[in-house]
């Protein structure tokens, strides 16, 4: 019996870790919806912010898609209110038919009378890549106001946070939704706020659109 001793202490230490894992991924996965009930009037924004910052998100050909059009209009709402100076508009390059969504959003604010001059466009696959361009092209410590879905809140603070950057999510209006009826999303967020916690939110390239 002893002989099989190190072999039961093994498996319990395995059960204990995995389900330690699952009650870490339950308790990120609570605090992703809380982070998630933000106010999204440009008005509650304190100005003084370097930079509107809009995460990316799919492009119908050379236009924005629907969620990619709610972001530009909190965006657009935050620079007429004077809650910062410049908009810098993050996505992913052209894919196929898709324009690059940092060309399809530049043009969007520009056609609404954000002068060209006003707007920073940076090409990255992803969000945590973009927020690490977005580090480099202000400096470390500046203070920006993010625009992505409400979902996406705590991964985006976390993110933010990790580059250096002092970060307050805007979300989009409209994006807010029941849990259930986005828990794919809110899957992906858990666990990749669970695993960037942890590893780097680099390392968590699922939840970074």
């Amino acid at each position: 019996m002893l002989l099989f001793a190190p072999i039961r202490w093994a498996f319990k230490l395995a059960y204990f870790a995995v389900l330690a894992s699952v009650v870490y991924v339950v308790v990120s996965g609570f605090q992703v919806v809380s982070a998630s009930h933000l106010p999204t009037s440009a008005s509650v924004v304190i100005p003084g912010a370097r930079a509107v910052v809009v995460l990316g998100a799919p492009t119908d050909g050379a236009q924005p898609g629907a969620d990619l059009s709610a972001r530009l209009e909190q965006a657009l709402a935050l620079y007429q209110d004077r809650r910062a100076p410049t908009i810098l508009v993050v996505g992913a390059p052209a894919q196929g038919a898709n324009a690059a969504e940092p060309q399809v959003m530049a043009s969007w604010l520009e056609q609404r009378g954000v002068p060209a001059a006003a707007v920073v466009q940076l090409s990255a696959p992803d969000a945590a890549t973009g927020l690490s361009q977005v580090e480099a092209e202000l400096g470390r410590g500046a203070r920006v106001v993010v625009v992505t879905d409400a979902i996406d809140a705590l991964w985006t603070k976390g993110a933010a946070s990790h580059d250096g950057l002092s970060a307050v999510v805007s979300p989009a209006i409209g994006s807010e939704k029941a849990f259930y009826e986005e828990l794919g999303q809110l899957w992906r967020q858990a666990t990749g706020v669970a695993v960037g916690r942890v590893i780097g939110y680099a390392n968590a390239p699922w939840a970074a659109h």
